[in-house]
Order: structure tokens, then C-alpha cells, then sequence
């Protein structure tokens, strides 16, 4: 045991503590004084365990302070710390690490000593003086001993200059975890979770992204950029998962508009490339579950394809042009429905990645459109009944060429609505051999009971006819024959009311808007429907009462009405209303037009 006695400090390192003892005990440096208690300079240089052992026991030291401030090796470039497994990369040899006012403390008590806490590259701000640490390369034999007497030679006022020269900062939320850590204590869970360096690594790496971007390289980064880096990271990874997919998917975002097709490596540049082809971190943790989910959850590729060390097993995501590809479909007619759908924005990039099975929902509509023009034989029914069908919700449109431009917009119906309608008719239908007196096709009892072949169609659907025949050889709609007297007698019953058409027009709005209207109902602004149901009340005719209307059109309007009534141009109507601070009741982004309070005719905006 060396006499006399010379206490280890609980913060300093074991190679500190050990040249320390050399200058105490023969006053001179620390490889004279290894060789004489027989340890190999190397080994005490390298943290072997023999030599931290053969150091206690000189110094009477228990070993367990020494091993707690020193990373063990245990494998090549690996190292055990406190517990947590870290490599070489985690370490700040061969450089020497001090804070320059923690050796002018040093210089007016007992010495210098080197913090365990310098060994760490994470640390890079002094914890009590608030400063940056210094650093000094390796130029040396002898400098991997870290002597501070030697390796910083400035003493007095060159030591005082560089401590003035020191911009004071925070200690980075990161390092404070990492030290908090080390000294036991539970911090986010999924920091917690995984290894020390995994979880540093994860977050400086997550912050370099955000503060200085993709294309930045990391070798070019300072210390100071990368203390910066792990605070702004900092902030999402002690978020767990969550906080991690939030900047993740802020990062596609970016690149939204983006010609092209921008992959994995352009969008997160040299956090994925770390990630990906990592040398020094054989494992980066969970952190690359987390992109991965992220990036197959927003980058259309197909099946097989590798990600991060993981086989996409089925494609995911779509885009228009894959979609077209694999369903043999012409790309501008499905990007077309694919928007009238909402599944893709209007002028989507190319790019724009679709849910796999919704997009081959829409793509299996389209291949069963039939086009507005065709319907009528479709049908087997004039060309006025199908736009009534339309008017009333019979059948739906699918629209495509350019949704909402005028005089472009096109539609077409799924073929199996349309089996769906003439099936239920058929149902309703008996079988006639042959053209009978008496029974007539829908169009013509429409002109006889002077009401809409729409409602004739109601009527069979509803129950309200009981003679309702199937002819044999045809099809359609067109096959049906009803008996025009009986459908007279329910016409009064069937019409009470408005049509929505009639509605719709008297209120000077298109039938979409209508209908939206009607589907808002019991809101403030709505229409409120009238249903009339018959023997059948599975199936219901829409009416409206013209005094609802008649009081949706006294309460609301819209600038189209306005520029009506006074004679403008509709431009210069929603010019007005905007420069007198006028905001609509319901605006055009929720329902199609800008609706405001009637009473809006009564300010003098428009004379």
C-alpha cells in the first residue's frame, strides 16, 4: 500500500488519480510511476482491468469507485460503463477534454485533475462553469495519458484568457440525460430503452436532420454543432415514438411538392445514410424500426423491395403511375377519378403515395365506368330519365377530366349501381309475354300522370303501383310496363311538395350544393327533406317544403343571387362583402359556395 496516503476524488478518473499519485509519491510523471508498481503504462492508458485492479490495491481505493469512473474494455473497441455497453466512437480519446476554469480551481487547491465525465463525447459543456470544454489532439507517445500538467500548459493569465474567451451556454438537455444515467436515474422511457449510445447517437443524429438538414455532412460538424444537434433532438427522442414520427413525417412534408420521385436518401440525407450503412454502431436501436415504418408509410414501393435491413413483404402504397401500371389503366383518367375521390389532391405530385387498397377500390370503379353517354342504353331509357335519375340520387356519378371546371366536367356511374337499380325495379316487376292494352313504359304513364319519369321510378320502388310488369326480350328499365291510370292515382301523394331540382333551382344553386345542404341538415343552414314513403318504406322520395325553401332563400344567400339582384359581376360582389369584413355564414371550402345572412342586402354595399 502506497504512504502516505493520497484521497481519490469521487468525480476524477482513474488515470487522473493515478498521475496524481505519480507526482504525489516520486514526483514525476505517470510512466515512470505505472513502472514501478508494475503495471504496463498501455494497460493503464487503455482502462485494462488489471492494472484499475493493481491501482486499488496500492492505493486502497475500493475497486468499485475506480471502475465506476472508467470505461472497462471488454471486447475490441467495446467498453462497459457503469453498466451500459458503449464503443470506442462514445469515448473522446485520444483526446484530451478540460474545462478551463475547472483547472484554475484545480491550480489553487489540490492539482489538476481529469473529470471522468471529459472522457465522454457526449459532455461536451462544463456542468458547473456553464462553458464549452476545450480539446487538445494527440501529437505525443505519451499524450494518451492525458497528463493535464503537460497536455495544457497554460497556467495564471493564459489560463484566465482562455476562460474569457469561453462563450457561457446551457448544458444540453442531452447531456444532461446521458450524465443522469450514468448516475442511475430513470429518465423517458424510450431513451431508457435503449442503449446509452444508441439512444445519443439516435438523438444527435434526429437533430442534425432538423437543425442543418439532410444534405449536410456530419464530418464537416463541429462539437459545438453537435451539442447544438443533440439539444433540438433532444426534443422529439424524450418524446418517445411519437415525438420521433412527428419530425420524421415534418420532413416529408418538405419535400410534398417535390418533382420527381424523392426517395429515403434524398428526403432524410445523412440521418438515413448513418442509419443505414452505420460502421461504428453495429445496432442504432429502435430508432430504425421507427424510420422504416415511417418511410414504407409514406414512399410507394413495391413488394420485395429492401428497407433498412427488412424485406417489404406486399406493396403498400401506390402511385398513380404504379396503379395504372398494375391494373392496365390509362394514368390521366385515374389520376382524375383518384382526386373526384379525394384520395389524392388535385395537381398531386407524381410522387403522391395511395393506400394500396383504396386505390385499387377506385381503379376497379373506373374499370367498371360507364360513361354519361352510354347510360341511356345502358338503361334502355331516354336520355331525361337518367339525368333525373342523377338529379335524385338513383345513381351516383363518378366524375373525372377535371372536377369543378366548367364546361370540363365528365361523369360516369359504376356498372354495378346501375345492376344494383335495375335489379330492385325487376324485383318489383311480373313477367308479360307480349305488349298488352293497358300498360305502358315508365316514360310514357310519366306524360299521361303529367308528373317526372323519376317518380314513376319512385313509385316502383316504393310500392306505391301494384301492376308493375317485366316485358320478356328486353331489358333496362326500359323493359318495365306500369299501368298509367294507377300511377295517376298516387301522384298527388307521390309530388306534394318540391322536387330537389325545383328546389334547388329556385334557389339558384347546383344540385351538388343542394344536396350537401340537405345532408347538413339539422344545422342552422340546411335543408330540411320531406320523405314520402309508400308500402315499401325501405326506399324513401326526397320532397322539399316550399316554405323551408322559402325561407332558406329569405335568411341565406350567395354572391351569385346578390350580383343577380343588383346587376353585378359576382368578382365584384365578393369583393365587397371582403373590404367591409363581411365573412360568409358557411364558406365555399366546406360546401362549394360562400353563403351569407340575407341580411346583408340591407347594408349599403351593393347601390
Amino acid at each position: 500500500m502506497l504512504l502516505p496516503n493520497l484521497p481519490f476524488i469521487l468525480d476524477e478518473s482513474p488515470l487522473s488519480y493515478a498521475s496524481r499519485l505519480a507526482k504525489f509519491h516520486i514526483g514525476d510523471e505517470v510512466v515512470a510511476f505505472l513502472k514501478d508498481i508494475g503495471v504496463k503504462p498501455q494497460d493503464m492508458a487503455a482502462n485494462k482491468e488489471g492494472a484499475i485492479a493493481r491501482l486499488a490495491e496500492l492505493s486502497s481505493v475500493p475497486l468499485g469507485e475506480l471502475h465506476a469512473n472508467v470505461a472497462i474494455p471488454v471486447g475490441e473497441r467495446r467498453y462497459d460503463l457503469r453498466g451500459e455497453l458503449v464503443t470506442a466512437e462514445f469515448l473522446t480519446n485520444p483526446h484530451t477534454m478540460f474545462c478551463p476554469a475547472c483547472l484554475a480551481e484545480d491550480d489553487e487547491e489540490a492539482g489538476r485533475r481529469g473529470r471522468w465525465l471529459w472522457t465522454l463525447s457526449v459532455v461536451r459543456t462544463c456542468p458547473r462553469h456553464k462553458i464549452p470544454l476545450m480539446r487538445r489532439a494527440k501529437r505525443k507517445w505519451a499524450d494518451p495519458f492525458h497528463e493535464l500538467e503537460r497536455r495544457v500548459p497554460e497556467r495564471g493569465e493564459q489560463l484566465q484568457a482562455l476562460i474569457d474567451e469561453a462563450q457561457h451556454r446551457p448544458v444540453s438537455p442531452l447531456q444532461e440525460y446521458a450524465v443522469n444515467r450514468l448516475n442511475g436515474k430513470v429518465g423517458p422511457e424510450w431513451l431508457d430503452a435503449q442503449s446509452l449510445e444508441q439512444a445519443v447517437r439516435a438523438t444527435e443524429l434526429l437533430g442534425v436532420l432538423l437543425e442543418f438538414g439532410p444534405e449536410q455532412k456530419l464530418p464537416e460538424l463541429t462539437a459545438d454543432d453537435w451539442d447544438h444537434a443533440g439539444g433540438v433532438g433532444f426534443e422529439c427522442t424524450s418524446r418517445g415514438e411519437a415525438g420521433i414520427r412527428e419530425a420524421l413525417e415534418a420532413q416529408f412534408r418538405k419535400f410534398a411538392d417535390a418533382s420527381g420521385t424523392p426517395g429515403a436518401r434524398k428526403t432524410f440525407g445523412c440521418f438515413y445514410k448513418a442509419i443505414a450503412y452505420s460502421k461504428s454502431l453495429k445496432d442504432p436501436g429502435d430508432i430504425v424500426r421507427i424510420l422504416r415504418e415511417v418511410i414504407t408509410e409514406n414512399i410507394a414501393m413495391p413488394g420485395e423491395t429492401k428497407v433498412l435491413g427488412e424485406t417489404l413483404c406486399e406493396r403498400q402504397l401506390h402511385t398513380v403511375a404504379s396503379l395504372a401500371k398494375e391494373q392496365n389503366l390509362d394514368s390521366r383518367t385515374l389520376a382524375d377519378v383518384l382526386v373526384a375521390a379525394s384520395v389524392i389532391p388535385e395537381n398531386a405530385p407524381a410522387h403522391y403515395p395511395i393506400p394500396v387498397q383504396k386505390g385499387r377500390e377506385v381503379a376497379s370503379r373506373v374499370k367498371r365506368m360507364v360513361h354519361v353517354i352510354s347510360l341511356p342504353n345502358a338503361l334502355a331509357c331516354a336520355r331525361p330519365l337518367t339525368d333525373q335519375l342523377f338529379e335524385e340520387r338513383l345513381i351516383t356519378p363518378i366524375y373525372y377530366g377535371k372536377p369543378g371546371t366548367r364546361g370540363h366536367t365528365q361523369k360516369a356511374v359504376d356498372c354495378e349501381e346501375i345492376a344494383m337499380l335495375v335489379g330492385k325495379l325487376h324485383a318489383r316487376a311480373g313477367k308479360l309475354n307480349a305488349e298488352t292494352d293497358g300498360l305502358v313504359p315508365i316514360s310514357k304513364a310519366a306524360e299521361k300522370a303529367k308528373v317526372r319519369a323519376v317518380t314513376v321510378v319512385h313509385m316502383v320502388l316504393g310500392g306505391f303501383l301494384g301492376r308493375v310488369f317485366h316485358l320478356a326480350g328486353k331489358d333496362g328499365v326500359g323493359a318495365l310496363r306500369v299501368d298509367p291510370v294507377e300511377v295517376k292515382r298516387h301522384a298527388t301523394v307521390c309530388t306534394e311538395g318540391l322536387s330537389p331540382m325545383a328546389a334547388f333551382s329556385a334557389l339558384k344553386i347546383p344540385k351538388d350544393i343542394g344536396w350537401r345542404l340537405v345532408d347538413r341538415c339539422p344545422e342552422e343552414l340546411s335543408l330540411a327533406v320531406h320523405w314520402i314513403t309508400g308500402p315499401d318504406d325501405a326506399h324513401r322520395i326526397p320532397r322539399l317544403n316550399p316554405e323551408v325553401v322559402a325561407n332558406f332563400k329569405r335568411n341565406f344567400i350567395h354572391p351569385a343571387r346578390i350580383a343577380e339582384h343588383h346587376g353585378l359581376q359576382v368578382g365584384e360582389v365578393v369583393g365587397r362583402l371582403k373590404r367591409r369584413g363581411i365573412r360568409p355564414v358557411l364558406n365555399k371550402a366546406e360546401i362549394g359556395v360562400d353563403f351569407y345572412r340575407a341580411s346583408v342586402l340591407d347594408l349599403d354595399l351593393f347601390t
